[in-house]
């Protein structure tokens, strides 16, 4: 179902208050039919718990719901939206746990807690099944233009073709020097992304254009873009400034995200230790080497310091080839070092790091130095990363994927410098806990990206495969 362009009027989205009163109303829903049904089998929970529990598991739910991105527009298919649901359900349960533990002296109630994050769940997963549909039918397949030089909008291509149907139907690249057909084109799409460099006047005259004919318009930030989301409109006498600020902590910020460090960091030690334990005798019984992996890499405002973790792969294991990246099915990686890759356990020695100050909880993940001067000479905005320590998740691991080229994990990492906060932070690492269960999100490297040798291009990663739009018919 298309927008009507020809009067100018398009159907506009399901407004998230309205998502979010259903999702209360669900979980409420749940915590109450968990609540007779207990009471119909056994010895009940008292009337007053349940009354206590309504309110703090609702304002729970909404914190959670909206930091993991349920309010948020979907692009990536169900499944992100699957793993949100669990992990905030599993939340939710703790928080009714620790409600039942501090108010009644943990009234244990078994079945209860087994029997409403089941019902919650349920409910939510079916609800949000029906919204996903709603909005592919309210909003229908967007015919798409994508506009930039070649190299960069191939790479946007292949990343719009993996999206779940429904979503994108790209009918033509249009190159820079084709900037003319622009009139041409508009009036048959639903959508332009501009996805390479553009002027600002070529910039300003897309998104004129475009909503001028009734248009979205994406667009994939550069610095300046990026820059701007911190920008504070002000003005000179009658004049109207966009000041932009520098994207270095102060003082109290830094004060504040280094006390989130040490609380998260000590609160996560003591369950940490006991699981490490278990990984490192793992790795020792199954391959020979060091149990703890050291390497160096570029932290805060370009200081080297050493990183710990648990070892993955087989000892010397870039003894021959150098300093590259690991590849989706990677001989150098052993069995025991899958599982900890894949469940993101070979970094729980990093909280070392963090305790000692060379990295964050969340923040910018650290590179070597071999690839930071690589990078750093393609991309000169890439050393803008280095002004907050880097952290052991980040902003590009749970938006982005492993394979992710490096320039949109940097757009995703200077969007975090730049719109640094307490709240960003919590949110970061919220979402890393779905994003581990998350295979895709912890796949390598294609095999036969890095046989095609590794070449970078404006996105500094493998070459992006050649795929041809759909042309309009004659």
């Amino acid at each position: 179902m298309r927008a009507d362009k020809s009067n100018g009027t398009k159907l506009s989205a399901i407004p998230a208050w309205l998502v979010a009163g259903v999702d209360l109303s669900l979980v409420n829903l749940a915590l109450y039919g968990a609540f007779i049904i207990v009471a119909r089998t056994g010895p009940g929970l008292p009337g007053a718990y349940f009354t206590l529990l309504m309110p703090i598991v609702s304002l729970a739910a909404l914190f959670l719901f909206s930091a993991l991105g349920l309010y948020s527009r979907q692009r990536g298919g169900f499944m992100p939206v699957l793993r949100a649901l669990i992990t905030s359900v599993a939340g939710l349960t703790v928080v009714s746990l620790v409600t039942a533990f501090w108010v009644w002296g943990f009234i244990w109630q078994g079945s209860y807690f087994v029997i409403a994050p089941f019902l919650m769940l349920l409910f939510l997963i079916a609800w949000r099944i029906l919204y996903w549909r709603l909005e592919l039918w309210i909003h229908g397949r967007k015919k798409l233009l994508v506009i930039g030089e070649e190299t960069a909008a191939q790479l946007a291509l292949e990343k719009l073709m993996n999206l779940p149907q429904g979503y994108f139907e790209v009918v033509k690249m249009l190159e820079p020097e084709e900037f003319g057909r622009l009139e041409e084109w508009l009036p048959e799409v639903d959508a332009v992304m501009v996805a390479g460099t553009l002027s600002l006047e070529q910039k300003n005259e897309v998104i004129r254009r475009s909503f001028d004919c009734g248009c979205e318009v994406f667009v994939i930030p550069d610095l300046y873009e990026i820059m701007l989301t911190r920008a504070v409109m002000t003005q000179v006498h009658d004049t109207p400034l966009i000041e932009c600020h520098d994207m270095q902590l102060d003082f109290f910020q830094q004060f504040v995200k280094r006390t989130f460090d040490l609380t998260v960091a000590l609160l996560l030690a003591l369950p940490a230790l006991p699981i490490a334990i278990c990984c490192g005798l793992a790795v020792k019984a199954t391959s020979p080497g060091p149990v703890i992996f050291r390497q160096e890499r570029v932290g805060l405002k370009g200081r080297t310091f050493t990183l710990y973790k648990l070892r993955t792969m087989v000892q010397d294991a870039e003894e021959e080839l150098g300093p590259v990246f690991a590849s989706e099915e990677d001989d150098r990686v052993t069995a025991v070092g899958r599982f900890l890759r894949s469940a993101r356990l070979d970094e729980l020695p990093q909280l070392i790091n963090v305790l000692k100050g060379d990295l964050s909880i969340v923040g910018p993940r650290p590179e070597r130095p071999y690839f930071v001067a690589r990078f750093s000479s393609e991309m000169p905005e890439y050393d803008l990363r280095h002004l907050v320590k880097p952290g052991i998740t980040g902003m590009a691991q749970v938006a982005g994927l492993y394979a992710t080229n490096t320039r949109d994990k940097l757009r995703y990492d200077l969007y975090y410098v730049a719109d640094y906060s307490l709240l960003n932070d919590i949110r970061i690492l919220l979402l890393t806990i779905p994003t581990i269960f998350s295979r895709e999100a912890a796949r390598g490297v294609k095999r036969e990206e890095i046989a095609a040798g590794e070449k970078l291009d404006s996105g500094c990663g493998p070459a992006p495969k050649t795929i041809e739009p759909q042309e309009r018919q004659p």
